[in-house]
């Protein structure tokens, strides 16, 4: 047996191997039904067409009964009844076509009302919005195409068949599932061989570098078997449900311009695989690297996932960024989105491409292999320790054995001391601080937004008298052209003095001038939108800038922006919005991990060891996970409250939080006062995971499947209102909803799902009656366990 059976081997064998498995085909599973619902949308907005038709064409015939034959009107009127007619046969026949599945029918029918809209669009000279005509353009293509091949009925955005499904999966979740799957093997593959810190494995007979390469060769193998099994699971998904379809899928490809035009995915499979196992080897790498120096599986898994789903997020999210992506190697990691253009599309970055792609990643995996060679024999040196207790799953870990071990206070020191005396944990507040100043910085360099704004809006100004001033000198003096014309110069003249005076006061640090008149020029900003469009998107941005302004005149507040907060508690506030749930979660499940299953060593519960009753420990052990993590959850917010303080020089308590009421009026609140809220509402959502935890650990008793799969259960029902169709309107019922808990309080959630019972006091009825079911599952479950116990007795 050669040393990659071996390795491919051990892994197979782990039973627990399969839970996260099962996780991932569950959550993809439930993506497809909520894909599979696209038919009925579609066959309820065809419906709503007919209807709406049907009204149409009726009001048309009456209206006919008004006029004479062979009038101008009654010939105008005419014409929209026959239109009407032939569009609500046509909505018709889609109905029926829907209803039998005749995919041929659906699609010659489609087509046929998309040119009619794309006629009608084209033809209209007033109208402006040239991404809808590309829209309709590419809807058109889509039509012939899958009509071309024969393909069944599907969705063009959320693919149904078989082989559509995977491609829907592979452009927006492959990246990530395949990511955590494998960080979550090889983590293992690459931790399980140590022993004390010392890997056990290089006692085989055989050279280093062969060893490496045999571990890369297991590794690879593993991940390629992953991908794989995804991609042929989705395809049998959409295959026994549908219909299974072929590589001739259509795929979106895009310019720098926009989209462009649709090729089967067949065309795009080379690449899409080269750049794949690129990607597969680099996180290979990445894994095998940190192993070198974190020894044990959950802390290299964890930092694996810090690295790698943060390298990811980052490319992605962080805008200043977008010039320099082509050179960041988890750029890559969606190769889909890279060899369709969409990626370079989206960044405005042409240098992100499949030839780049290749260079990049073949570097950083050569950089990285040179690195785990050259480290692989890394050990950290240890201070020996007299008196010593050794208490670990994975590892020693020494204690000093004194009296203070005796009863009730001693086992809270003792185990107190084993989970803060590891130094990971302290790590992970670490980086949690250092990812909060980045955020922090990266406010402070947009401060100068308002500025800016300004400074364009002048320039933009003199652009347009400039215009008008040629439109005028083309028009008689004293006529109604140039009469306007006068009209419209002095207004963007006067705009224009009073945008310098803001802008100078800005400059002077005239804070109060600003607060006086910039609410001004915004109010004429509304009445200019509201005369001609309504109210839309930016004068409803416009309210709430004067809200903001008024508020922080009022209360004599120093600026900040309002997207880009940099004081105290305003930027705490604003950092729990956008990452820091999902940063304070994992911090919380990675202690809880450790530290429920201290206790269990190969599956065995060493705690009935300890000089005391089962009950007692069952209830010190679970409230020390409550507290560790409220104390965690709380000191992390803490830390970057006074950071931030001492970075600006403000606390930021009384600065405004700005809320939309159902009316949609803005209004400003102090950030005490919301603080006071979400963090109750934080709270009961720590305690509650902290109870799930346990469970979880008194289920699985090994830490690495206790921290993936509690991070994987509690992240994907946390996404899957936003990702799964009609899962939404339960939102309110799911504890997970409420770890978001300043989007919560402010009713950005409650709008975002359309569910008006999300809210506080909904979150605090849902998290309490979660606490108390969980809590009675605890006991059930520890008495269940005694029971079995005094059985083997």
């Amino acid at each position: 047996m050669n040393y990659v059976t071996l390795l491919l081997k051990k892994n197979a064998k782990r039973f627990l191997n399969i839970l996260p498995v099962i996780l991932v085909l569950s959550f993809i599973s439930l993506l497809y039904y909520g894909n599979s619902n696209s038919l009925k949308f579609e066959t309820n907005h065809v419906k709503e067409n007919i209807a709406i038709t049907k009204d149409l064409v009726e009001d048309y015939q009456i209206i006919l009964k008004r006029f004479k034959p062979d009038t101008e009107i009654y010939n105008d009127y005419l014409l929209f009844l026959k239109d009407g007619e032939e569009r609500l046969e046509l909505l018709e026949t889609r109905l029926t076509a829907i209803t039998k599945k005749d995919a041929q029918t659906y699609y010659s029918v489609s087509e046929k009302l998309e040119k009619r809209d794309y006629d009608d669009m084209s033809k209209n000279l007033t109208y402006e919005d040239s991404d809808s005509l590309a829209y309709s353009k590419l809807s058109l293509e889509y039509y012939r195409y899958m009509q071309d091949h024969d393909f069944a009925i599907d969705d063009r955005w959320s693919g149904i068949q078989g082989f559509s499904f995977m491609a829907f999966i592979i452009d927006n979740y492959m990246p990530i599932m395949l990511a955590i799957l494998l960080i979550f093997f090889l983590s293992n593959l690459y931790c399980a061989s140590n022993i004390d810190r010392m890997d056990i494995h290089k006692l085989l007979p055989m050279s280093r570098g062969k060893r490496q390469l045999s571990r890369l060769l297991s590794s690879l193998i593993i991940g390629i078997a992953t991908l794989l099994g995804l991609s042929l699971f989705c395809i049998l998904l959409g295959g026994i449900f549908h219909a299974f379809g072929n590589f001739e899928i259509p795929i979106l490809t895009y310019t720098l311009e926009g989209a462009s035009s649709l090729v089967s995915f067949a065309s795009l499979l080379l690449p899409f695989l080269v750049l794949t196992i690129l990607s597969i080897l680099l996180i290979i790498n990445i894994i095998a690297f940190f192993s070198t120096f974190l020894k044990r599986n959950i802390v290299c898994l964890l930092f694996s996932l810090a690295v790698i789903l943060g390298g990811m997020w980052v490319t992605t999210n962080i805008v200043p960024l977008a010039k320099i992506t082509h050179i960041l190697p988890t750029t890559y990691f969606d190769a889909l989105e890279v060899i369709s253009g969409e990626m370079m599309f989206t960044f405005g970055n042409a240098n992100i491409n499949f030839i780049n792609g290749v260079i990049v990643l073949t570097i950083s995996n050569l950089v990285l292999m040179a690195a785990y060679y050259f480290f692989s024999d890394f050990s950290w040196k240890k201070k020996k320790k007299e008196k010593v207790m050794v208490v670990s799953n994975d590892s020693k870990e020494t204690y000093h054995n004194d009296k203070a071990t005796k009863g009730i206070w001693g086992y809270i020191k003792f185990t107190s001391k084993r989970v803060l005396c590891r130094k990971s944990n302290t790590v992970m507040i670490l980086l949690t601080v250092v990812v909060a100043v980045v955020f922090l910085l990266m406010n402070m360099g947009n401060q100068s937004i308002l500025e800016e704004t300004i400074k364009e809006q002048i320039v933009n100004n003199e652009k347009y008298i400039q215009e008008v001033q040629k439109k005028q000198s083309a028009n008689p003096e004293g006529s109604a052209e140039y009469i306007d014309c006068e009209n419209h110069i002095k207004d963007y003249q006067d705009d224009t003095e009073k945008r310098k005076e803001v802008l100078s006061s800005i400059e002077k640090e005239d804070w109060e001038t600003v607060y006086t008149l910039y609410p001004k020029i915004l109010e004429r900003q509304i009445s200019m939108i509201e005369q001609s469009n309504g109210i839309d998107q930016g004068a409803q941005y416009f309210q709430q800038q004067i809200a903001y302004f008024e508020y922080l005149q009022e209360h004599d507040l120093a600026y900040e922006n309002v997207e880009f907060p940099i004081y105290g508690l305003s930027f705490t506030t604003s950092l729990t919005k956008i990452i820091l749930p999902i940063i304070l979660t994992i911090c919380c499940i990675y202690l809880l991990a450790q530290f429920f299953t201290l206790d269990y060593v190969k599956g065995l519960d060493i705690s009935v060891l300890y000089p005391l009753q089962s009950k007692k420990t069952f209830l010190t052990k679970l409230m020390l996970g409550i507290v560790f993590t409220v104390v965690m959850y709380s000191v992390l917010l803490l830390s970057i409250l006074l950071i931030t303080t001492l970075f600006t020089g403000n606390a930021g308590l009384q600065q405004p939080f700005m809320l939309q009421n159902s009316e949609g009026v803005w209004q400003a609140v102090s950030m005490i006062s919301m603080f006071k809220k979400w963090f109750f509402l934080g709270v009961l959502f720590t305690i509650n995971l902290s109870i799930f935890v346990y469970i979880l650990s008194f289920l699985i008793r090994e830490d690495m499947f206790v921290l993936i799969t509690a991070l994987l259960v509690i992240l994907g029902f946390v996404y899957l209102p936003k990702l799964v169709r009609g899962i939404a309107q339960y939102a309110h019922l799911f504890p997970t909803t409420y770890m978001d808990s300043v989007n919560v309080a402010d009713g950005f959630l409650a709008q975002q799902y359309g569910n008006t019972s999300i809210s506080i006091s909904t979150g605090i009825s849902v998290l309490l009656v979660s606490i108390v079911v969980q809590f009675i599952i605890c006991i059930v479950l520890n008495n269940a366990y005694e029971l079995r116990k005094i059985r083997k007795r």
